[in-house]
């Protein structure tokens, strides 16, 4: 036990460790704290209060379990081709939509029942869509960046985080409900998160798709200031591409350009 921790000690001090151990783990938080698992665990609680009764609650929540489900399918097929950092770029915003859309159902007098009902189903299901195909990143990223003699402990981490804080966020979502609203904690809190980890993710972000060990390795050894500068060129240059109409070189091409950005 005591070589375990002194490993992960030392190795704290090493910038490339470092860098892996926190930027994993953000990905870890980012994907807890926008609040899937709370979702989730209160699915049919918060059926209920849109307006679905009792014994209907408890089947719509299945909605939001299978958007979850069918959300992990292009993530399997397309994850690989266009690679991790694009990938969380793209997805990020939809489950945001999601989010803002449940947000302004809860703005419809339940008066108005089916347009409540309507409405809020539209944004769980793009929620929920978007984040299985996001949350797919939380278990890959990890996996790849640490360096082998710090994986085991590294993983280690990472799966310590994901469990508590999907705690946090599950054991304290009736009070943060009752003392932010509905709208405050799906948009506020929920979607402030994703806002500012989709800015984190542009500017902090580096592709480990189809990278040998040794190439991650330079990749984490870059300091964090040079790897802000080429996420930055590169988004960038994405902006660029998708404002001038080149959508075959941003959706259908993406491999060139990763190449350029993260040479040696």
């Amino acid at each position: 036990m005591n070589i375990d921790v002194n490993l992960l000690t030392i190795s704290s001090r090493v910038p490339r460790c470092r860098r892996a151990i926190i930027y994993a783990n953000i990905m870890i938080f980012l994907g807890q704290f926008t609040g899937v698992n709370a979702i989730m665990y209160y699915m049919s609680v918060l059926m209920n209060q849109i307006g679905f009764n009792s014994a209907n609650s408890n089947y719509m929540s299945l909605v939001g379990g299978g958007a979850l489900l069918f959300g992990t399918i292009p993530a399997i097929f397309l994850m690989e081709t266009y690679g991790r950092r694009f990938w969380a770029i793209t997805m990020l915003p939809g489950f945001f939509i999601g989010l803002l859309i449940i947000g302004v159902s809860y703005t419809i007098p339940l008066s108005n029942l089916p347009a409540a009902e309507g409405v809020y189903l539209t944004g769980l299901i793009l929620y929920m869509g978007f984040f299985g195909s996001y949350a797919c990143l939380t278990w890959v990223i990890p996996s790849e960046v640490y360096p082998t003699y710090l994986r085991s402990y590294g993983m280690t981490t990472s799966d310590a985080t994901l469990f508590l804080c999907s705690f946090i966020v599950t054991y304290n979502f009736s009070a943060m409900e009752a003392a932010m609203t509905r709208i405050g904690l799906t948009l506020g809190f929920y979607g402030g998160i994703a806002v500012v980890g989709w800015f984190y993710q542009i500017l902090f972000m580096p592709e480990t798709k189809d990278k040998t060990l040794e190439e991650i390795d330079l990749v984490f050894s870059k300091p964090t200031s040079q790897l802000v500068r080429e996420n930055f060129a590169s988004s960038k240059q994405t902006c660029s591409d998708l404002f001038h109409g080149r959508w075959r070189k941003v959706f259908m091409n993406p491999a060139p350009r990763r190449q350029s950005i993260y040479q040696a």
